[in-house]
């Protein structure tokens, strides 16, 4: 549940429509609050991007998200991300991996086609590595096929 959509003001002067617990808010909580470092264990998982099955077409329900981000990273132009795709666990390792990395270089192709500059963000597919749910149940799969980001500049 991502909870309510309310108007947000960026710093400069735009204003998005955002779910209270989407992606955007929280990365935007990240971005805004000084006592929160970047490291290298604060992943976003998005929650509005999807692909075609078995490959790295995004969806056209992915681009609300996508622009919002966009908006985010030219309201923050210190701003830099790494994209990090993830797989379940089925299938073979090695397509596994190399459709993780498909689909977040697609994701940041598709950031750039919204004017962000590419030297600002980075891509790499994790495949089966990192879950964060049981590989077991449909559900868990569901939740480690997944697109993530992580704030490597503020």
């Amino acid at each position: 549940d991502l909870g309510v959509f309310s108007e947000r003001s960026l710093l400069d002067g735009s204003s998005l429509n955002l779910p209270e617990r989407g992606i955007e808010n929280r990365v935007l909580a990240f971005i805004e609050d000084a006592s929160m470092t970047v490291d290298k264990e604060t992943w976003f998982d998005f929650d509005r991007v999807s692909f075609d099955t078995g490959a790295a077409t995004l969806r056209p329900e992915s681009d609300e998200q996508i622009n919002n981000l966009a908006a985010i990273l030219r309201a923050y132009p210190n701003v830099q991300f790494k994209i990090g795709g993830y797989t379940d666990n089925l299938g073979s390792p090695d397509v596994n991996l190399m459709l993780s990395s498909d689909r977040a270089a697609a994701l940041l192709a598709a950031l750039v086609g919204k004017g962000v500059d590419g030297a600002r963000l980075a891509s790499e597919g994790y495949g089966d590595q990192h879950p964060v749910a049981d590989n077991a149940t449909e559900e868990g799969r569901q939740k480690n096929a997944r697109v993530a980001l992580r704030v490597t500049q503020k």
